[in-house]
């Protein structure tokens, strides 16, 4: 049997539409700063580059609010109107223990997102007795990188506290060509939890996580100079309750994040300095459970809701000298707008054979909305509006008996409300729906492992983002993909891995490109593994971009120019030095390649020009891993 690889090279998926990834294991490449930068590891992924952090992730061409996108089952939908903060801003990805993905509309448990969803979970230990481990990283590289995560959990059969801590930082980078990016960012993070476990069956969890970051970008004329989040949490779960029910869990969470962007503590303001505050606060909980209703049949249902709202101070502005530090901090931030979602799943597995399976899934939500500006996205203030959702889906499963071999189609639904950073163009644009057919198979051979995915997607009402990023309007578009992961054991101690990941979508109405769809991309890997010893090389090769619909996009980037193709080889290495101490090493980009990513807004290179963000040039980084 293969053993599973100590060096991941990218996040395998366990099926064509999951995947779950351990964020603390060492990886092929330089250990991610958020949870943007992680998830471009998997295949399907794409990050629109604003500067050295806060990345947009997209999968399959798809981002924002059509990427659901959780921290221990919270949602964090960030303040900045022009997008400085994303949901994975916030996320270190080594303070979680695992990383959960679904793509496409294959489940009904987390929200209509129409890409899919990531929850960055974080699991309750399981002691039996007094008990103290901890876990620690230290990772240094190019341009002053500095990365440092620890975490230690102490507890008893009667209950547990942890406390994680992360500290990040990074000066400017250079590109290929040597050319310096404005990109500088310093981030840090705490968490507090604290548990209680009375019975076998029993927990309850209380958390607090506190956060604060900086950083420069490049891609516009401020830059993020606070992002202050702070969460609470708090959650219960029982279980075995009775024959029929198996566990029930509940959580609620708070969630605020002060954000502000000025243009004069990481830039020269020239003749104008400016600032902006925005504020989001965000309310939310669940309750679900999962039930035995009849023989062989598995049931999760329940319900989840949120309400947030959005403050924002508007353009602050002094002549010369940046703003007085008691007027700018002072600054009112009146309410923009609020909104509050209410949803009701439920999902069921009947095995139809011994090598068969059907899911089917449910979800209905409540969206509502209020203007509490006037024009916000022309409504009057006061405007509220009111909508119904439907999403759902049906999966069929088989293994095959003869291979080791793995089936599956399924059909789904997914329609989502616009977001505050859609009905800011548009407060009345109507709802996006997309039903998508998938197949694939999944592959668990002694030497070939791997899975393969391919859909189809018809989108009613996609919002689209038009006229240079000021307007909104729904189209009709199609989208199809095809994505697949294989790794080849060539020897016990070197296999081969491989991934491809290819979309192309379409304006039906415009009969266009639709704007924001990711090139051709590949990899190929070739790893070694031997008493402890890694290395390896990987080749990572994106194609030419040239369907593309310039002015149109998304509320994170536009389409401004085609692509050009590129390649970029990596080197990458390692040792165990005691039992469960690892340093690992590596080189992005050897040949210090310089080009740029096709998903992106473009430099405003600090006001003056509209070029692409070009990746970093050659990067040298180590990093050592303990448990204890």
């Amino acid at each position: 049997m293969a053993l599973e690889p100590l060096v991941v090279t990218t996040s395998s998926m366990d099926t064509p539409y999951e995947v779950t990834s351990d964020p603390r294991k060492p990886h092929a490449s330089l250990p991610a700063q958020d949870g943007g930068a992680y998830l471009e590891s998997v295949t399907g992924f794409n990050v629109s580059r604003k500067g050295g952090t806060s990345g947009e992730p997209v999968l399959r061409g798809l981002g924002g609010s059509r990427l659901n996108i959780s921290a221990s089952g919270g949602a964090i939908p960030g303040g900045c109107p022009s997008r400085m903060d994303p949901p994975t801003a916030y996320i270190f990805p080594q303070s979680y223990d695992r990383i959960e993905i679904t793509k496409g509309p294959q489940s009904v448990r987390y929200g209509p997102a129409t890409a899919g969803s990531v929850r960055f979970e974080r699991d309750a230990p399981d002691f039996t007795a007094a008990t103290t481990r901890g876990f620690a990283s230290f990772t240094a590289g190019s341009h002053a990188r500095n990365d440092m995560a620890t975490d230690i959990t102490t507890g008893d059969d009667s209950g547990y506290a942890r406390f994680i801590g992360t500290l990040s930082s990074q000066d400017d980078y250079e590109d290929g060509g040597g050319d310096t990016v404005h990109s500088a960012h310093e981030r840090w993070s705490t968490s507090a939890i604290a548990g209680w476990t009375p019975g076998d069956d029993t927990e309850v969890e209380f958390s607090y996580d506190r956060s604060n970051a900086e950083a420069a970008y490049d891609d516009r004329g401020m830059d993020g100079t606070d992002f202050d989040r702070t969460s609470y949490r708090l959650s219960g779960t029982q279980e075995n309750l009775t024959s029929w029910l198996k566990r029930v869990e509940a959580s609620a969470y708070y969630n605020n994040v002060d954000h502000v962007m000025d243009n004069f503590r990481l830039r020269d303001p020239g003749q104008m300095a400016m600032a902006r505050i925005v504020e989001r606060t965000t309310l939310g909980g669940r309750l679900a459970a999962d039930m035995a209703l009849f023989s062989g049949m598995d049931v999760h249902a329940g319900m989840d809701f949120a309400t947030n709202e959005h403050a924002d101070s508007g353009p602050l502005m002094g002549m010369g000298n940046p703003l007085a530090g008691a007027r700018f901090r002072n600054a009112p931030t009146p309410d923009t707008a609020e909104f509050s979602d209410l949803g009701v799943f439920a999902d069921m597995e009947q095995p139809i054979s011994d090598t068969s399976w059907l899911t089917l899934g449910l979800r209905g939500d409540y969206h509502e909305a209020e203007a509490l500006e006037a024009d916000f996205g022309d409504a009057n203030r006061g405007q509220s509006d009111h909508r119904t959702q439907w999403s759902g889906f049906g999966r069929y499963e088989v293994a095959l008996q003869e291979l080791p071999v793995t089936l599956y189609t399924g059909l789904g639904r997914s329609e989502r409300a616009p977001d505050f950073w859609e009905r800011e163009r548009d407060f009345g644009i109507g709802n996006e729906t997309l039903t998508q057919a998938d197949v694939g198979l999944t592959m668990d051979h002694r030497r070939v492992q791997g899975t393969v995915a391919l859909f189809y997607g018809w989108y009613d009402d996609y919002i689209l983002i038009t006229n240079q990023g000021d307007s909104a309007r729904n189209v009709d578009a199609v989208t199809r993909g095809l994505e697949a992961d294989v790794t080849v054991t060539l020897t016990p101690s070197l296999s081969l891995s491989s991934s491809l990941a290819w979309t192309r979508s379409t304006n039906d109405t415009d009969n266009e490109p639709l704007a924001q769809t990711p090139p051709l991309e590949g990899t190929l890997g070739l790893d070694y593994e031997q008493a402890g010893y890694t290395a390896g090389i990987q080749w990572r090769g994106v194609a030419r971009q040239d369907r593309v619909d310039e002015g149109s996009g998304t509320i994170y980037s536009l389409d401004t120019r085609e692509t050009p193709g590129f390649a970029t080889v990596s080197l990458h290495g390692g040792m165990q030095l005691f039992e469960r101490t690892r340093l690992s090493a590596g080189i992005d980009n050897v040949f210090d390649r310089e080009y740029a990513e096709h998903i992106q807004k473009g430099t405003a290179d600090l006001g003056a020009s509209s070029e692409p963000i070009n990746e970093p040039g050659r990067i040298l980084w180590a990093n050592l891993t303990t448990e204890f």
